[in-house]
């Protein structure tokens, strides 16, 4: 009885074991093409590519075609964007309770502090970002200043998110005696 019982439990075994492999390892997922793409796919971008691009956006978030952007057009074109996001299958974060840190313009957004942006504004905030990256200032960012800016980012964030220190304990002298 022995004799049949071990080798059925090792096949057993090795039958569940495949199963649950197959089933930890699907098939390898496609890779998501990048968030930024040059306009003619040239391998770099232009000042005048950042232009329209920056047009281009201001154009989708202006539903009322008035020539500024409020706060609640920036609301539903961020709610749009995170539900396409969400249809398309992509992991997207869930909002923390209470809105979004981005709920309004916010300074950077909105520098005369008027309450909405307009397309000039808008253009001058991506011509900014367009000169940060351009590291020799030659008016293309290229894969290498593209790479560079990324890796910037993410050091920003680390120091943003190290920078936070804890309270500093009070001494307290000791008793005299």
């Amino acid at each position: 009885m022995r004799k049949i019982i071990l080798p059925l439990l090792f096949a057993a075994s090795a039958i569940a074991s495949a199963a649950g492999a197959a089933q930890i390892n699907p098939a390898p997922a496609t890779p998501r093409p990048p968030i930024r793409q040059d306009a003619n796919r040239d391998g770099v971008g232009t000042r005048a590519e950042a232009i329209a691009q920056a047009d281009a956006r201001f154009a989708q978030m202006d539903t009322d075609r008035d020539g500024r952007v409020t706060a609640g057009e920036m609301r539903a074109y961020r709610a749009a964007r995170h539900d396409r996001m969400v249809a398309s299958g992509r992991d997207v974060p869930i909002p923390p309770p209470g809105g979004s840190k981005h709920d309004g313009m916010g300074r950077r957004m909105d520098p005369n502090g008027d309450g909405s942006v307009t397309r000039e504004e808008f253009e001058a905030r991506a011509l900014k970002r367009f000169d940060r990256i351009d590291a020799n200032h030659d008016g293309v960012i290229d894969a290498t200043e593209r790479a560079n800016a990324a890796e910037m980012r993410h050091d920003d964030r680390r120091e943003r998110h190290q920078s936070v220190t804890p309270p500093v304990q009070a001494t307290v002298p000791a008793p005299a005696r």
